[in-house]
């Protein structure tokens, strides 16, 4: 493993690896990134879809693909099988904790970072609580969203999963 490395995630051929550069998560510059890992966004609004895929893009992230509803995430989740979603809770006509709860009752393992602008601890606890493997509050930094796609990524309930 390079120096600095946190860790690595090998999938095939391709190596991935992350490194802590003061105290903040970087993907390494060097062939190392993100480029293999498929992400699905779920968020109604179209600016946030956009925004976070430029912020996965920076990270080196290729393979991004984004749902509107649920309706239409549940679909993109069985045709390119995600390695990582990212969803919002405030969607209608369905909300995104409702899509949390169907993919676990359906036996995925995805790993699932709700996105919302509520706080409080109850919300955290419930979205936790239901399935979510981050919760992240809006507004956020990109350094942010890294630390919770490390968070998530080096939980021992998908280390199999993600091949770390």
């Amino acid at each position: 493993m390079p120096e600095g490395t946190a860790f690595e995630i090998r999938r095939g051929r391709k190596l991935y690896a992350v490194r802590k550069k003061q105290d903040k998560w970087r993907p390494l510059a060097e062939g190392a990134d993100f480029s293999g890992i498929v992400f699905l966004l779920i968020d109604d609004n179209k600016f946030i879809r956009k925004l976070l895929s430029e912020i996965l893009r920076g990270f080196g992230a290729r393979r991004i693909h984004e749902a509107e509803t649920v309706a239409e995430a549940k679909g993109k989740l069985l045709a390119h099988k995600p390695d990582m979603v990212i969803c919002d809770w405030m969607m209608a006509p369905v909300d995104g904790m409702t899509f949390v709860k169907d993919v676990r009752g359906m036996g995925a393992r995805t790993p699932i970072i709700m996105v919302t602008g509520h706080a409080t601890p109850e919300k955290v606890t419930e979205a936790l609580g239901d399935g979510a493997d981050s919760y992240i509050v809006k507004p956020f930094r990109a350094a942010t969203l890294m630390d919770h796609l490390v968070k998530v990524i080096e939980n021992s309930r998908h280390a199999d999963y993600l091949e770390i």
